[in-house]
């Protein structure tokens, strides 16, 4: 797993979905498409 990824998933259990989809907004490897998908998710719940 490399920085932005964890960066990503940090941001997103400490509820910063802005910042983990800033780290994963451009990339198009599977984890990042994962994580986009969560942030997104969690900002459709606010």
């Amino acid at each position: 797993m490399d920085s932005l990824i964890a960066a990503s998933a940090r941001a997103l259990a400490t509820g910063d979905v802005l910042t983990a989809l800033k780290h994963v907004a451009l990339r198009d490897d599977p984890p990042a498409l994962a994580l986009r998908g969560i942030a997104m998710a969690q900002l459709g719940d606010l």
